[in-house]
């Protein structure tokens, strides 16, 4: 009976694996077909907007947006306001994976909104409507590349448009299929990527071979080193040593990457702002994924969940964060975190930062090991306490790199961007733009 179990169990593993390489080669088919057909697609499209443009109307630009966090095209969007030739519009459309998807939505409308930027609700007559209702599309600009939101706004929705990507993060770890390798990915007509590693990366693992791809810097970045001056101060204690907490979401372990070291340091953090309340403020940002996670723990729950979030909320040294982080960084001293994107574009500002994970390293790429190397790492609670002390006294070190490093790219990603899009829309050589 016991061998019968066996060469039963043995021979569901063996049909297991095979469905899982059936599904792999009918989804290399599949998105091989899709490639070829949105580019037949996007050359329709584009003969379409030129012809356009020869007759002097506007390309309608939406920036699809699901939450203010991962706004990472600012500068692209300021450009293209002040070109009379793009009428750019923001679009809010839902979280799906969060508690209220329409509060969120209508909380990011108001944030924009107090921007002066043309923003819209994707949210009208009672339901999410389909894109093309709610604003005249040329070209699309997506967020993020995953189906955290209604189909209707993803990529194999919206493949026979003109669409792009910029990343919503640094892309710093080994996990290539997912972030180089998904329908966004493949099916863009261009991804402005960071810089030559993640194209060669591309070239590699992606079923397109980057074909799509522009190397152009991070637009998300650039305020952190340009010539920008801080818009308004954040925080709330100015003359206390300001520190950033940035805790990350992966706290269920599910990816090779699940970095985040909350359920072992939550404590310590907390101590952090009653430790020293006369001489550090601290700005708590987690990632936005994290609250939901934790309302969900088994050990933490929403009540919990909530009572430590207020704590953040209430002592007079605390406050939390959770738009953009150019203002934040630049006028801070310091930041602890567990993060992955965090590694890199923290070092924009070359100030302290405390890693929480230290053993992360293997799983990350090129790009990402040169981040990780040149912070500090903790292995242990007392090294926070360690940390936060050296900020205060004014001796915690700065970014020390192994190698020679440049991060800042030679133009400006904004302008680069839109140097490709005017060359490609209007047919302009680089040397007309």
């Amino acid at each position: 009976m016991t061998l019968m179990i066996r060469k039963y169990l043995k021979s569901i593993s063996w049909l297991r694996i095979l469905v899982i390489k059936c599904r792999r080669v009918s989804y290399y088919f599949r998105v091989k077909f899709l490639i070829r057909l949105a580019k037949l697609y996007q050359e329709r499209e584009i003969k379409r907007i030129q012809n356009n443009t020869i007759e002097g109307k506007k390309i309608n630009v939406v920036f699809l947006v699901l939450y203010r966090s991962i706004w990472k095209v600012d500068l692209v969007f300021k450009e293209m306001m002040k070109d009379e030739r793009y009428n750019p519009c923001i679009v809010v459309i839902p979280r799906t994976n969060t508690v209220d998807p329409l509060s969120e939505a209508k909380e990011t409308y108001e944030y924009f909104k107090s921007k002066g930027y043309k923003t819209k609700l994707a949210y009208q007559d009672g339901k999410w409507q389909d894109l093309e209702l709610v604003n005249k599309i040329d070209l699309v600009f997506f967020s993020i590349p995953y189906k955290n939101t209604e189909d209707k706004y993803l990529i194999n929705s919206l493949y026979r448009k003109v669409c792009c990507y910029v990343p919503y993060f640094e892309q710093i770890d080994k996990d290539y299929d997912v972030h180089f390798n998904g329908l966004t990915e493949n099916l863009c007509w261009k991804i402005f990527q960071i810089n030559k590693i993640h194209k060669d990366i591309a070239a590699k693992f992606s079923y397109n071979k980057g074909m799509n791809i522009d190397v152009v810097g991070y637009t998300a970045t650039e305020p952190l080193y340009n010539d920008s001056i801080v818009e308004s101060n954040p925080w709330k204690c100015k003359n206390l040593k300001k520190i950033i907490i940035a805790p990350h979401h992966s706290i269920d372990k599910n990816t090779d990457l699940s970095n985040a070291t909350f359920l072992e340091t939550y404590k310590t953090l907390q101590l952090l702002p009653k430790l020293y309340e006369n001489y550090a403020c601290f700005a708590f940002k987690p990632h936005p994924l994290l609250k939901e996670k934790l309302y969900e723990h088994p050990e933490w729950g929403i009540e919990r969940t909530n009572k430590y979030w207020k704590f953040w909320e209430e002592q007079h040294n605390t406050q939390i964060e959770n738009a953009g982080y150019i203002d934040l960084f630049k006028s801070s001293d310091a930041m602890i975190h567990d993060c992955s994107s965090f590694i890199i574009e923290y070092l924009y500002v070359n100030k302290p930062c405390l890693y929480l994970n230290p053993n992360v390293r293997n799983q990350l790429n090129a790009y990402g090991v040169i981040g990780f190397d040149a912070i500090t790492k903790s292995y242990c609670n007392n090294d926070i306490i360690d940390f936060v002390e050296k900020v205060i006294s004014g001796v915690a070190d700065a970014p020390q790199y192994e190698q020679n490093v440049s991060l800042i790219p030679q133009a400006s990603p904004s302008k680069s961007v839109m140097r490709i899009l005017n060359s490609e829309l209007f047919k302009i050589k680089d040397n007309e733009i």
